[in-house]
């Protein structure tokens, strides 16, 4: 699967052998590229935005996630 414009994902990032994944809600795991700084959110709720080529995410923006509080 490639996207044509920039999709954002919700997940949880972890330290693999091949990098760095997002493990998403449904638990496919997408590996993350790009210059965004990442090791400070390691096991941490995020989200990323990015370009999907095949289960590669070319991040371009990648943010600890915080939840909505309830009404």
């Amino acid at each position: 699967m490639t996207t044509a414009g920039p999709t954002r994902l919700a997940g949880v990032v972890e330290l693999t052998p091949r990098g760095p994944m997002l493990l998403d809600a449904d638990g496919m795991r997408w590996r993350l590229t790009g210059d965004v700084p990442l090791g400070h959110l390691i096991g941490s709720p995020v989200t990323v935005e990015g370009t999907i080529s095949g289960a590669v995410i070319a991040a371009d923006y990648l943010a600890l996630r915080t939840e909505t509080p309830p009404c």
